[in-house]
């Protein structure tokens, strides 16, 4: 049985991740109090233990805002790029695969609507979180010969904050008759449970490479919030806002549309189209959601 360690396996995407994989390998997961990606001797003395044939780095510091605060810079840029870095060279060190979430902030997003960004176009990041994921791509394939990249967005999941949570939050935690949802931004979302099943698919046909892999189809941020509301017969106003009308320290991508091109070639995409996903989501854990927005 091959042996799996999975960093950050208490976030969104990870708790899925342990979810799906521990039926089918033998995972370790240690908790950041457990190890620190960013300590270079502890990530080898841990490896050098267990002797994986896998990592899988689901540990980030994603609160995009956040990364545009310059005195915190230093300390994030350690988990987002010098934690990766480490993780790619001692993959390299004890011969195992290594495997990094990445994300669709590395790319402008000023490409036309609904032309999608592929696995071989140039990034250009407008943030600084995405400047730090595409410097994270960059850490692994100098570092490690046998690695998986999956560049993925608009996540969501039942573990985790995402978009779902932040509406009901809106809506049935703070009672809000209106909210404002941004009406020219356009992604896929994902759930996190697919992308923790395609990752698995992945694995067992131990490809290499960088993969786009979102959902198929694609929708602007206001035609999601509507879709959810709706699903849960939630009745309230949406006011359409611009992007540009957010007023948050860090610049959004206006299209994070991908194209699962690599995935589809390979024949191995399992990705499907965000409304079925989304539908299913909600009906296994809307109330649970309607619930802890209550009780928020």
């Amino acid at each position: 049985m091959k042996k799996i360690i999975l960093y950050g396996s208490t976030g969104m995407l990870g708790s899925d991740c342990k979810e799906v994989l521990q039926k089918e390998f033998k995972l370790i997961t240690p908790t950041h109090r457990d190890l620190d990606i960013t300590r270079w001797d502890d990530i080898i003395e841990h490896m050098g233990k267990h002797r994986p044939h896998i990592l899988l780095n689901c540990a980030a510091f994603t609160d995009v805002d956040a990364c545009e605060d310059k005195s915190q810079y230093k300390r994030l840029d350690k988990i987002n790029v010098e934690g990766p870095r480490n993780l790619a060279q001692g993959s390299i060190r004890y011969e195992c695969k290594i495997i990094h979430i990445s994300s669709d902030y590395i790319f402008s997003g000023k490409k036309e609507v609904p032309q999608p960004y592929f696995e071989d176009d140039p990034p250009k990041p407008i943030s600084t979180y995405g400047m730090m994921k595409m410097e994270s791509e960059a850490a692994i394939r100098d570092n490690a010969p046998d690695y998986i990249i999956i560049r993925t967005g608009w996540l969501y999941g039942i573990n985790g904050n995402n978009f779902i949570k932040k509406i009901l939050k809106k809506v049935i935690g703070e009672g809000a008759k209106s909210i404002r949802v941004v009406e020219d931004q356009y992604g896929s979302p994902t759930w996190t449970y697919r992308l923790a099943l395609q990752i698995r698919e992945l694995i067992k046909n131990d490809v290499r490479g960088t993969y786009n892999t979102t959902s198929e189809g694609y929708c602007s941020r206001i035609e999601y919030a509507r879709f959810i509301l709706d699903k849960l017969n939630i009745d309230v106003e949406i006011e359409p806002i611009k992007l540009r009308d957010l007023n948050l320290p860090a610049k959004r991508p206006a299209n994070c549309i991908l194209e699962n091109r690599l995935l589809k070639k390979q024949g191995i995409n399992i990705m499907t189209d965000w409304k079925r996903d989304l539908e299913t989501f909600l009906l296994r854990y809307g109330e649970r959601l309607i619930e802890e927005a209550k009780k928020e």
